[in-house]
């Protein structure tokens, strides 16, 4: 199963979901669904954005793989 690690680096910098929304241009509602991986599926854009804000360099940093 892969998981969005979206709240462990939201809480490693303090960040609240409204923030997030704010800085990448998503819906709040959206940032709280990926937040807590309730989310069907996920968008290439928004995924884009959430990294460029964290200022990730890989995906892997993003998506977990969990059995």
């Amino acid at each position: 199963m892969l998981k969005l690690k979206i709240d462990k680096l939201m809480q490693a910098r303090n960040m609240s979901v409204k923030q997030l929304s704010e800085l990448t241009g998503i819906r709040w509602n959206t940032v709280d669904d990926y937040s807590k991986n309730k989310a069907k599926h996920w968008t290439p854009i928004h995924l884009e954005a959430i990294m460029k804000v964290f200022e990730l360099e890989g995906i892997e940093q993003l998506i977990e793989r969990t059995e």
